[in-house]
């Protein structure tokens, strides 16, 4: 694969190929690219979400043991019933 990514200055382009496609058929594809810019997260930011995800994932979970299932691997296993 080949990517390029260019702003346009002028209505009509010339795409370079690499030289090993000469001869192939080739699919070129052209479509605005909205920029997003990645800003890099404080310290305290990043622990203010995993904190935030932790509370999330305590209210949200079920102990299987608790609610008595008991997983049976044998059970699991037995493909011919």
């Amino acid at each position: 694969m080949y990517r390029q990514i260019f702003v346009p200055t002028i209505d009509n382009l010339i795409i370079t190929i690499p030289k090993s496609w000469y001869g192939k058929k080739i699919e070129v594809l052209a479509f605005p690219v909205n920029e997003t810019f990645n800003v890099p997260l404080k310290e305290d930011t990043i622990l203010e979400n995993r904190k935030k995800r932790e509370e999330n994932s305590k209210k949200h979970s079920v102990s299987f043991s608790s609610l008595g299932y008991k997983f049976n691997r044998e059970e699991a296993n037995n493909y011919d019933e």
